[in-house]
């Protein structure tokens, strides 16, 4: 006979309460480190409404707000930012409020609690974060991130998983996208701080460059400026190795990067993409920021891709009259149609862009005018002898009788002369 003792025996519903009791006070006890953490609560407001797990998070925010220690819009924004206050943390981090979605992830403002200094959390959200080749893909992210150290490049600090949370810690730059200060109305920016602000974009790409890098995904959006006028280029979600052969082969002949901005090289999928196609990009981020629309427009993407590979380019001083000549020249040759009359590195742009700056005309694009031109007149010369030595051969014999009758036509009026 089985030993019925042994058997293991449901919970009782007093030991069921006794359990959602428990987990409520955890999640109330979250809410108020949130609460705290944010500055919405002191210890002492917390001693006059102490959690006790009787309604969860909801129901404290309720109490709280009830209590008088937070106005009613502040109830509004917390109770919207209840899931994050309420939910799983990221051990070493405070999390304190959502700053905004992208296509992969969320990314949060948090303060990291040993260094006591706020950074930026993006998580995976939605299907991504149990996609184990999304975690890949954002651990990559970061890798690349730190490998490089620059003032003009959004720094990496941490990534990982936390339960169900799979994160990628940055700096937090407080500040707006180029993309988001045109959204706001800024129709244009003046041509010198939109060199400036190109130029430092530029040095990230520089150093970016000498450390194998190629960002692919140069464009206002991921551009962002701080208050102090510092530009930082930031996400690197489609940044790449050169050395990376792997990923190079599995990337060919796929179209990587903005419509608006991509260069004809990775229109076409070509696998060998090099720094002159983020300086395309740049060229065209340069060109929307001083005329107030991107280079090429259409109806659908395929329109905007297939303009960039046969589309004729009109220089920004063409349409904005007051734009100088220099900074059409530049974007010219940054946005030329073969890699091969772009600046060849970051380093030559650069060159180009202090020029601009100096108000002087640029070295490298107005050599390259300037031998263009040459060319072509060179070219013209040569069209117009090879014309001359490819007449037909009657037209010599014409030429040679009607030379041989005036010589004679001479000769016989000299003899007249004589006689007389």
């Amino acid at each position: 006979m089985k030993d019925e003792s042994s058997k293991i025996m449901p919970p009782s519903p007093s030991q069921a309460v006794k359990k959602d009791a428990i987990d409520l006070k955890a999640e109330e006890e979250r809410v108020v480190q949130g609460l705290i953490n944010r500055g919405f609560l002191s210890m002492e407001e917390v001693a006059r409404c102490i959690p006790d797990g009787s309604k969860g998070g909801a129901g404290y925010l309720q109490r709280v707000q009830a209590a008088g220690l937070v106005t009613a819009g502040q109830f509004e924004r917390l109770k919207a930012d209840l899931q994050l206050l309420s939910g799983q943390q990221i051990p070493g981090y405070v999390m304190m409020e959502k700053l905004g979605q992208g296509a992969m992830g969320v990314v949060y403002k948090a303060r990291q609690i040993r260094l006591d200094r706020l950074v930026a959390i993006k998580i995976l959200r939605g299907k991504l974060a149990s996609d184990p080749d999304s975690f890949v893909r954002l651990e990559r992210e970061a890798r690349l991130a730190a490998k490089l150290s620059h003032n003009n490049i959004i720094q990496a600090i941490d990534v990982g998983i936390a339960g169900k949370l799979k994160y990628f810690v940055m700096e937090l730059i407080q500040g707006k996208t180029i993309q988001e200060e045109m959204k706001a109305g800024k129709a244009r920016y003046p041509e010198k701080q939109a060199v400036e602000i190109i130029l430092q974009i530029a040095q990230a790409l520089e150093h970016a460059n000498k450390r194998g890098l190629v960002h692919r995904d140069i464009k206002p959006a991921n551009i962002v400026l701080t208050g102090e006028g510092v530009a930082k280029l930031a996400d690197l979600g489609m940044a790449r190795e050169n050395t990376d052969v792997e990923l190079i082969k599995k990337e060919q002949g796929m179209i990587i990067g903005t419509p608006y901005y991509i260069a004809p090289e990775q229109v076409r999928g070509e696998p060998d993409i090099d720094t002159r196609a983020d300086i395309y990009s740049l060229g065209a981020t340069l060109y929307h920021m001083v005329v107030g629309s991107p280079p090429f427009e259409g109806e659908s993407v395929m329109q905007v891709l297939k303009a960039h590979e046969s589309e004729e380019l009109q220089p920004p001083d063409h349409i904005i009259k007051e734009l100088s000549s220099g900074i059409g020249e530049v974007v010219e040759m940054m946005m030329a149609k073969s890699r091969e009359d772009r600046y060849r590195t970051a380093s030559e742009l650069i060159i180009d862009l202090e020029c601009l700056l100096n108000g002087e005309p640029p070295k490298l694009a107005r050599k390259k005018i300037s031998a263009s031109l040459a060319g072509l007149s060179q070219g013209e010369e040569e069209e117009a002898a090879q014309a001359v030595a490819e007449l037909p051969n009657w037209v010599y014999i014409c030429f040679a009788v009607l030379g041989g009758g005036l010589v004679l036509s001479l000769a016989a009026n000299m003899v007249l002369a004589l006689k007389k």
